[in-house]
């Protein structure tokens, strides 16, 4: 075939796409005409599930991304937007053989579509470490190459095949975005299930992924009576750049002075942590119309901004390539000389140069009703830099040189350590997208990395340099940084009366949900249960037995279990606050605090037994905070406790009614108040000022969330905790 013969065979099969309709189609599940995959060969081939619409495959091109097709994520009319998934999704990678346990599975995170073309970027909910990515290809394919696609999708003979199959294909035409395919083996093509698949080739023993799969005639694939031949790909060797940016893990705004003007610019870098290479950057050509005086970026579109009069802007970014943005005053009376998000919920503003306030942010893109909440934390926080390293945390600088680290708690309820006490006075920029990055932007030396092993343990012995820029002078005319904040999600671990857990991952900002459960038991019979951290919780059995249950794998769920560790704990309720102190109520209404001193306690770590004086007839138990516990009565209200050291405490009722239902409470920290009633149904509530002992700010929140289903007995992961492998944009 000629090549000018092949562009317009090309062109003539875009055109039909509708009629021959998309690979990810329902019910979709390989390569029609096609080998079957030998097992342990193109481990980086992966099946993508979404929701119980469609099923797709793809390529795993990092250890926390696969490709596949946009298409596979369509739902509706609606295009397929940047974010979590519409529907609750899946990834296979490794695993040739779907009736075997090899490989991985993972759930979808986030979904990153590309602007123009027919491909999506899928974030994995836990890295894949176990196989190595496919390398993507640089040069474009030629006409009569051939490649090699796989795929999960029906065959021939096959409704739903059960293996990975392969298929080679003669490169047909190639245009800008996409390259005409054409079997080059008998019967070879591509059917629905197999878009997203990949498209490679050998290259002197590497694997150089080329495409993906798009559309087909689906000639050959099992019930279609077609007769036309060929299939499209979507070209992926010449969009390295897009790849590379969206495969970083920090993006930072900034405000830059434009040299000899007095022109202020919106700036946009995207930057690889492990390298400290910048993968992009942007400047917006339309000028600032007003002189920023401190920003907070709150998510990948939306920046918080004041001015010196204190007028408060939302600037969000309308597009990024270009990079254009719109401006939005939203309020006034904010002059505070600092502000930073912590990605949570929180915002912090230092204003009167050492008073510190904290808001609760109640939408993704806010206006002043979504801010109105606010706390007066209390002052002496006179800070040079501010940024957050973490839910409910801020981090700063001093002009005498002190790296600061604060937990703030409530009302003049705050923990102070320091870090380093020289050496960062003059430090330049200071931002944090979250688990233990930091970053710091000097106008003359650049940028340079730390890592910080532990940001929550106050200590700064495992805090480490990871590298700095080689571009001295890059952030020179910068006025203002803020970098977007990793966020987590509320981590909800279940125990069922037959002895199964069960893991949920909540998106906090739009409530969609997704449950494993285990195959494994625990071997007794629950009856109360703390999560102490992302892989640890404390189980008592009904006959008074504490386990130590340890969480080795979450996708697919499996476990080990310590113990018992100890007799005599009846507790019928358990929480922990996320700062070392574990609550238990024992015979209906006798409050029990213990101090928590390791991550991976035995007996011996469970320490300070303490009777809290009081009558605490709660029906429900959560820890929504350090010292604080929530509760519910079978009268309906809804209680808060704090507790201080000694033991004594106050109480608030911040709910007056309409928490009778509940039959389990859970909450991970910022306002975030869960309930489930017994028809297995959890309504989640935000508690937009929760230091302030007052509910008529409490709110429902995550309509998302309220299915049924919930386990009877639930526990969240404080926010608070650490390691956290979930945080991430």
């Amino acid at each position: 075939m000629s090549a000018q013969r092949s562009r317009r065979w090309g062109a003539a099969l875009l055109g039909a796409t509708i009629a021959a309709g998309l690979l990810g189609g329902a019910s979709a599940q390989a390569v029609a005409g096609a080998q079957v995959v030998p097992d342990g060969s193109y481990r980086f081939s992966a099946k993508v599930t979404f929701g119980d619409l469609r099923a797709c495959s793809g390529a795993l091109v990092d250890p926390n991304w696969v490709v596949t097709a946009k298409s596979c994520f369509a739902d509706g009319t609606a295009s397929v937007a940047a974010g979590p998934p519409s529907r609750p999704s899946t990834v296979l990678v490794g695993r040739t053989d779907l009736t075997s346990t090899a490989g991985q599975q993972r759930g979808i995170a986030s979904v990153a579509p590309h602007p123009d073309r027919d491909l999506v970027l899928a974030r994995l909910s836990a890295p894949v470490t176990d196989v190595p990515p496919v390398t993507l290809a640089t040069t474009a394919p030629a006409p009569t190459e051939t490649l090699t696609v796989t795929g999960y999708g029906r065959t021939a003979t096959e409704w739903v095949p059960d293996r990975l199959h392969q298929g080679a294909f003669a490169v047909q035409d190639v245009t800008a975005g996409s390259v005409g395919l054409l079997g080059a083996s008998a019967g070879a093509t591509l059917c629905k299930g197999d878009a997203g698949g990949p498209a490679f080739r050998d290259n002197a023993g590497t694997v150089e992924l080329v495409a993906i799969a798009s559309t087909s005639w689906q000639k050959g694939c099992l019930t279609e009576t077609e007769t036309r031949d060929g299939a499209t790909a979507t070209r992926v060797d010449d969009i390295g750049a897009w790849f590379r940016e969206q495969l970083t893990d920090v993006q930072v705004f900034g405000v830059v002075l434009e040299p000899g003007t007095f022109v202020l610019r919106l700036t946009y870098h995207a930057i690889d942590s492990a390298t400290g290479g910048v993968r992009a950057t942007r400047t917006a050509a339309e000028p600032l119309p007003f002189s920023p005086k401190a920003m907070a970026t709150l998510n990948a579109d939306t920046i918080l901004m004041n001015d010196g009069a204190g007028q408060l802007y939302r600037v969000d970014v309308t597009s990024m390539s270009p990079f254009t943005y719109a401006v939005t005053p939203i309020d006034t009376g904010w002059t505070h000389d600092k502000l930073v998000y912590d990605g949570y919920g929180s915002l912090y503003g230092i204003f009167a140069g050492s008073t510190l306030r904290r808001y609760t942010v109640t939408s993704s893109k806010p206006v002043k009703e979504n801010l109105t909440a606010y706390t007066t934390v209390g002052s002496g926080f006179s800070l040079t830099e501010l940024t957050s390293p973490g839910p409910g945390r801020i981090l700063g600088t001093t002009s005498a040189g002190y790296l600061i680290s604060y937990k703030i708690n409530g009302v003049n309820s705050w923990s102070r350590s320091d870090l380093y006490t020289s050496g960062w006075g003059g430090s330049g920029s200071l931002v944090s997208p979250g688990g233990g990055l930091y970053l710091t932007f000097d106008p003359i030396d650049g940028l340079t990395r730390y890592r910080d092993a532990n940001p929550f343990d106050g200590e700064s012995a495992d805090i480490t340099v990871i590298g700095t820029d080689s571009i001295r002078g890059r952030w020179r005319y910068h006025q203002q940084v803020s970098a977007r904040p990793w966020v987590g999600v509320v981590s909800v671990f279940g125990t069922r009366p037959d002895g199964r857990l069960s893991y949920t991952a909540v998106d906090p900002v739009t409530g969609s949900r997704r449950t494993i459960l285990s195959a494994g038991t625990l071997g007794f019979s629950p009856k109360a249960m703390a999560v102490l951290n992302a892989d640890t919780l404390l189980v008592t059995s009904t006959d008074g037995q504490l386990y130590r249950v340890d969480i080795t794998g979450s996708d697919p769920l499996t476990f080990d279990k310590t113990g018992p560790l100890s007799g005599g704990w009846t507790h019928d309720r358990l929480a922990y606050d996320g700062n070392g102190s574990l609550y238990g109520i024992a015979n209906s209404a006798t409050l029990r605090r213990y101090t928590v001193t390791k991550p991976k306690p035995v007996y011996a770590d469970i320490t300070n037994a303490k009777t809290i004086t009081g009558n605490f007839t709660l029906t429900s138990l959560a820890a929504p905070g350090p010292g604080r516990i929530l509760g519910t009565t079978s009268t309906g209200k809804l209680l808060m406790y704090l507790i201080d050291a000694a033991g004594t405490w106050t109480a608030a009722e911040i709910g007056a009614s309409g928490w009778a239902d509940t039959t389990s409470l859970f909450s991970p920290g910022g306002g975030l108040y869960h309930k489930r009633v017994a028809s297995g149904q959890v309504f989640t509530y935000l508690d937009a000022s929760p230091f302030d002992g007052n509910g008529s700010d409490i709110k429902p929140h995550l309509a998302n969330v309220n299915s049924t289903g919930w386990d009877p007995i639930l526990s969240a992961r404080p926010y608070d905790s650490w390691p956290d492998s979930t945080r991430r944009w």
